[in-house]
């Protein structure tokens, strides 16, 4: 495995994040947001400028985060509508390939729309939107990555688990979040675990705390105060054969150090963490 940061959760000045990055011994980032706009918004210009710093600084990139599909349920239920709202997700889409191709990543993350109030009613549109969305993704030479998010349609192992069982393995797999299971009061280990493993392409690595008495103060906290059995789940991968990145992605703010010093004090926890697990790192990353 090798470790990966987000760099907007560092800062949204990149030149800024990538040195924390090369300070904390990382090589490999994950692009999201620069400058407060999603990287795939940003025109030939910025994103060369973007390139030229990230080689400056010797880091690769790991994934595309891609806001595809994180936006409402289409209102229509055919693919042959071609209505803004679909033309502007495939766009999305599209764009995302050019992207990752300029940055040299083999990932591009999506959604499973906005979550309904009963997201089953919603399988059939998600499974026919996914489908195509793998089929032009491994087209352009790449894999789409679903990641289980708490405010989409697919937010838990089990949920993902129905969605994996019905697409190709060499197209697409998932960007599995135990971060946001937790969020919305489930248990991602071991219980959601069990049904994406074999199938996970990605990890997004965060903490939260669900109050099962207070769900209202549910919230994102520091590596190793929240609910997550992550030495488990790490040990876990290791143990499946899973050999990708761990993408630090904290989502919350230190009180007075803000986003920057919440990453490095979760990524001192997250390295120990490892260690623990007996997780092996590649040799920058050890």
């Amino acid at each position: 495995m090798r470790l990966s940061i987000i760099t907007d959760e560092i800062s949204q000045d990149f030149l800024h994040a990538l040195r924390v990055c090369r300070e904390l011994g990382v090589d490999t980032i994950e692009l999201r947001r620069v400058g407060e706009r999603e990287i795939v918004f940003h025109d030939a210009a910025s994103l060369a400028r973007l390139r030229s710093l990230l080689r400056a600084q010797g880091l690769r990139v790991c994934c595309i985060a891609s806001p595809f599909l994180k936006c409402p349920l289409w209102r229509e239920t055919a693919l042959t509508d071609h209505s803004e709202e679909q033309e502007r997700e495939w766009d999305i889409l599209q764009r995302s390939f050019e992207v990752a191709a300029l940055f040299e990543a083999p990932l591009v993350r999506t959604f499973s729309f906005l979550r309904v109030p009963d997201p089953q009613a919603a399988r059939p549109l998600i499974l026919e939107v996914l489908t195509e969305a793998a089929r032009r993704t491994a087209a352009a030479g790449l894999k789409l990555v679903l990641e289980n998010e708490h405010a989409c349609n697919i937010a838990t192992g089990e949920e993902a688990g129905w969605l994996l069982r019905h697409l190709p393995a060499n197209a697409f797999g998932l960007t599995w979040d135990p971060g946001n299971e937790a969020y919305v009061g489930s248990d991602p280990f071991p219980s959601g675990y069990q049904h994406v493993r074999g199938r996970i392409f990605h990890v997004h690595v965060k903490d939260a705390i669900f109050p099962r008495d207070a769900p209202g103060q549910r919230r994102f906290v520091k590596m190793g105060t929240g609910s997550i059995d992550y030495v488990g789940q790490f040990h876990a991968l290791a143990t499946d054969g899973y050999d990708g990145a761990l993408s630090l992605e904290t989502h919350y703010q230190h009180p007075t150090g803000g986003r920057e010093q919440a990453t490095r004090e979760s990524f001192a926890v997250l390295r120990q963490m490892l260690q623990e697990a007996g997780v092996a790192l590649d040799d920058y990353g050890r």
